[in-house]
């Protein structure tokens, strides 16, 4: 074009408007609706995207009752021990792990203890048993030096990013509304207790543990009718075939670099409309109950499943690849009396092992959890992706908790359960015990089964010794 031929308006945008311009489009055009037979979004000839699924319970384990006995370092899951028989009809898509410890609470290198274990004073790394674990448990890190008072206390916020936004990072948030969701129920107690979910070094990733304001977060057009959204639905679709043919006219007027930009994006609009054709099959976002006090100790297991469904159809309806549930806060002073047991689970924790009636009732706290990784699993599994698989077959879910035992405050043989296969990644239906390694050789193995091979170290370099050996298929 010359400087003097005339300007066609239409198309005389700049490199930054059209850009900005796509990228505002595609997040209007986003909207959370819901397609419940299969996950939302997705091309049926791609591979099913892999998701992440962190959950935190408190106060350690105990063991005699969760790890199953019998000789060898990888055994098969029979007999499904008390706190895990609930899952039963899932052992052949979990790994159970025994012998990993949280070193980096009391470390910063293999063999150099900074303190004595389950001692509530550890030169050099602040914080009690309770406040270390939840900012240890996804970071492989230690607690920075703060102000948050408690037993063992002061201490900080964690000191780096934690394994769940790391891989929200690597996954990046193109295709998905929320980069991740954290969530949970009754999550009391001050700061470092609440939070297990860190951005980096004191960014703390607090959990929402209101299920109507998540649901007010996540469900944009979730008050409308059928014929409201069928409208906003057609308006979407104009703008898209507006700017289609739009971007389709100016692919012969930019330069080469510009032009494989617009087709990018026009790939990314090609997306957007199936997903909204796939909107169109019928949109059914969650009923709610009428609003209650969700911080009443005897709601926590009706606010546990609606947060429950609110994640998992963040997930099916593609919104989020990632996210993270706290089931109280560490240190947990819930009562559980719709199963016998109206004492105060810390308390509880803290009875001897000879105990027998208070390791009883842990025992049945415990059950209560794996009954709600359980319906967890159910839920995944209900969903058949695109590929044909289900989503629990391309997720991963690891159950973990910041202390191995609460009456000895130890950081060893911290109980965690693996589920899901991460797209056939990792060799399930087994039980695995390793010869006293760090938890952050579990975090690179995480991060490899996401899709990130490159992954050699996680939390603090000096105790992280690699990868776990012995997960993969």
């Amino acid at each position: 074009m010359t400087k003097n031929e005339p300007i066609d308006l239409r198309t005389a945008i700049s490199r930054r408007k059209l850009l900005g311009g796509l990228s505002a489009l595609t997040v209007a055009l986003s909207s959370p609706i819901w397609r419940p037979a299969t996950v939302f979004g997705q091309d049926a000839n791609r591979k099913a995207a892999k998701r992440f699924i962190g959950i935190f319970s408190a106060n350690g384990t105990v063991g005699k009752a969760f790890w199953q006995s019998g000789a060898g370092t990888d055994i098969p899951l029979t007999a499904m021990t008390p706190i895990l028989a609930p899952l039963e009809a899932y052992k052949d898509k979990l790994l159970v792990l025994k012998g990993l410890h949280m070193y980096s609470t009391i470390e910063n290198e293999l063999g150099q203890v900074d303190g004595a274990e389950g001692a509530l004073d550890v030169p050099n790394k602040p914080g009690g048993p309770h406040m270390k674990g939840p900012g240890a448990m996804l970071t492989g890190g230690s607690l920075l030096a703060g102000s948050f008072t408690g037993s063992g206390g002061p201490a900080g916020w964690a000191d780096r990013q934690s394994v769940d936004q790391y891989i929200a990072e690597r996954i990046g948030a193109a295709d998905v509304q929320y980069k991740s969701l954290e969530l949970g129920v009754r999550i009391e107690g001050q700061e470092p207790l609440r939070v297990i979910s860190y951005r980096g070094p004191n960014q703390p990733n607090t959990a929402v543990d209101d299920p109507f304001q998540m649901y007010q977060r996540i469900f944009a057009d979730a008050n409308l009718s059928q014929d409201e959204l069928k409208k906003v639905l057609a308006e979407r679709q104009s703008v898209l075939d507006f700017l289609k043919d739009d971007l389709a006219r100016l692919q012969g007027r930019v330069s080469s670099e510009d032009k494989a930009k617009l087709e990018a994006h026009l790939a990314g609009i090609r997306n957007l409309e199936q997903r909204m054709q796939n909107a169109g099959h019928g949109c059914t976002p969650l009923t709610m109950p009428p609003k209650f006090d969700t911080r009443a100790m005897d709601r926590f297991p009706e606010v546990g499943r609606l947060q429950t469904d609110l994640m998992l159809l963040a997930h099916t309806c593609g919104m989020t690849r990632v996210s993270t549930f706290m089931w109280a806060n560490a240190d947990s002073w819930q009562y559980y009396p719709w199963i016998g047991v109206d004492e105060e689970h810390h308390e509880l924790s803290h009875a001897g092992d000879a105990d027998d009636v208070a390791n009883e009732k842990l025992v049945k706290i415990n059950q209560w959890h794996s009954e709600q990784l359980k319906y967890v699993l159910d839920q995944l599994a209900a969903v058949q992706e695109p590929d044909g698989t289900s989503m629990l077959d391309s997720s991963l879910v690891l159950w973990g908790n910041e202390l191995g035992a609460g009456n000895t405050h130890t950081y060893k043989n911290i109980p965690w359960v693996l589920a899901g296969g991460a797209g056939g990644y990792l060799k399930m239906g087994r039980q695995l015990t390793y010869a006293d390694k760090p938890h952050n050789d579990l975090l690179v193995s995480v991060c490899n089964a996401m899709g990130f091979d490159d992954v050699k170290t996680f939390g603090i370099p000096g105790v992280c010794t690699g990868p776990l050996q012995g997960l993969q298929a």
